[in-house]
């Protein structure tokens, strides 16, 4: 009977040892975990207007080759942020490929990766294309001073914004008599002939090769990284 007292109480000592010891380690688990921190800020996004600064022929071109283009409109994130007008936007070539007796379309995909400001800040960007339109210059000199007003880039903290569309003239307002000037409600080509948007930023035309001006206007959707 003593000895099973004893290993009674041996075995209520080792229990309440092993009790302790998962007990202490539970609370320096909770004292070591890191507290949560504040909700992911929500990337800034929007419609950003820009035309491009070299000619682009996709029959001359290859995968890989630069890209460049310049913002033609001031743009404002919700932040507090700006990015000026005749910030620099590059870029490469996704596809290139002129028509050939296979193929019955001519391809010339973009993606545009970076835009570096005046002062010289980069920001890298995730982009698509929205609407392609022809230069302002197409028809002619265009006015000195084409109604395109400051633009606006959401990025609310906490949750996914949408955007305030750059209050910029309707698709049927024109720099010039015969060009159409692009909003960000625009979508697809406008004003181009023989050559559409079609997925992932590829444009496509039905002559010998997908060629764009100097100066050809497009929208693109970025998100600022």
């Amino acid at each position: 009977m003593a000895r099973s007292a004893r290993y009674f109480f041996v075995a209520a000592l080792a229990a309440f040892f092993f009790l302790g010891q998962v007990v202490y380690a539970s609370q320096a688990s909770q004292a070591a975990a890191p507290e949560a921190g504040p909700p992911a800020t929500a990337k800034a996004h929007g419609a950003m207007p820009m035309e491009l600064t070299k000619a682009l022929d996709s029959k001359k071109m290859k995968e890989g080759d630069p890209v460049t283009a310049r913002i033609i409109a001031e743009l404002h994130t919700a932040t507090g942020g700006t990015i000026p007008a005749g910030s620099k936007v590059s870029g490469h070539i996704t596809e290139a490929k002129a028509r050939s007796k296979g193929d019955p379309q001519a391809a010339l995909g973009i993606a545009f990766d970076q835009i570096t400001t005046p002062d010289g800040k980069t920001m890298a960007i995730k982009s698509v294309l929205q609407a392609v339109g022809p230069s302002r210059t197409a028809g002619g000199t265009p006015d000195a001073s084409p109604s395109i007003g400051p633009g606006m880039m959401a990025g609310h903290e906490g949750q996914g914004a949408g955007t305030t569309p750059p209050p910029m003239p309707s698709v049927g307002q024109t720099v010039h008599s015969s060009v159409p000037v692009l909003n960000s409600q625009s979508k697809g080509v406008v004003g181009i002939k023989g050559l559409e948007l079609g997925e992932n930023s590829v444009l496509l035309s039905s002559g010998k090769a997908v060629n764009l001006d100097s100066g050809t206007q497009m929208i693109v959707q970025v998100e600022i990284e």
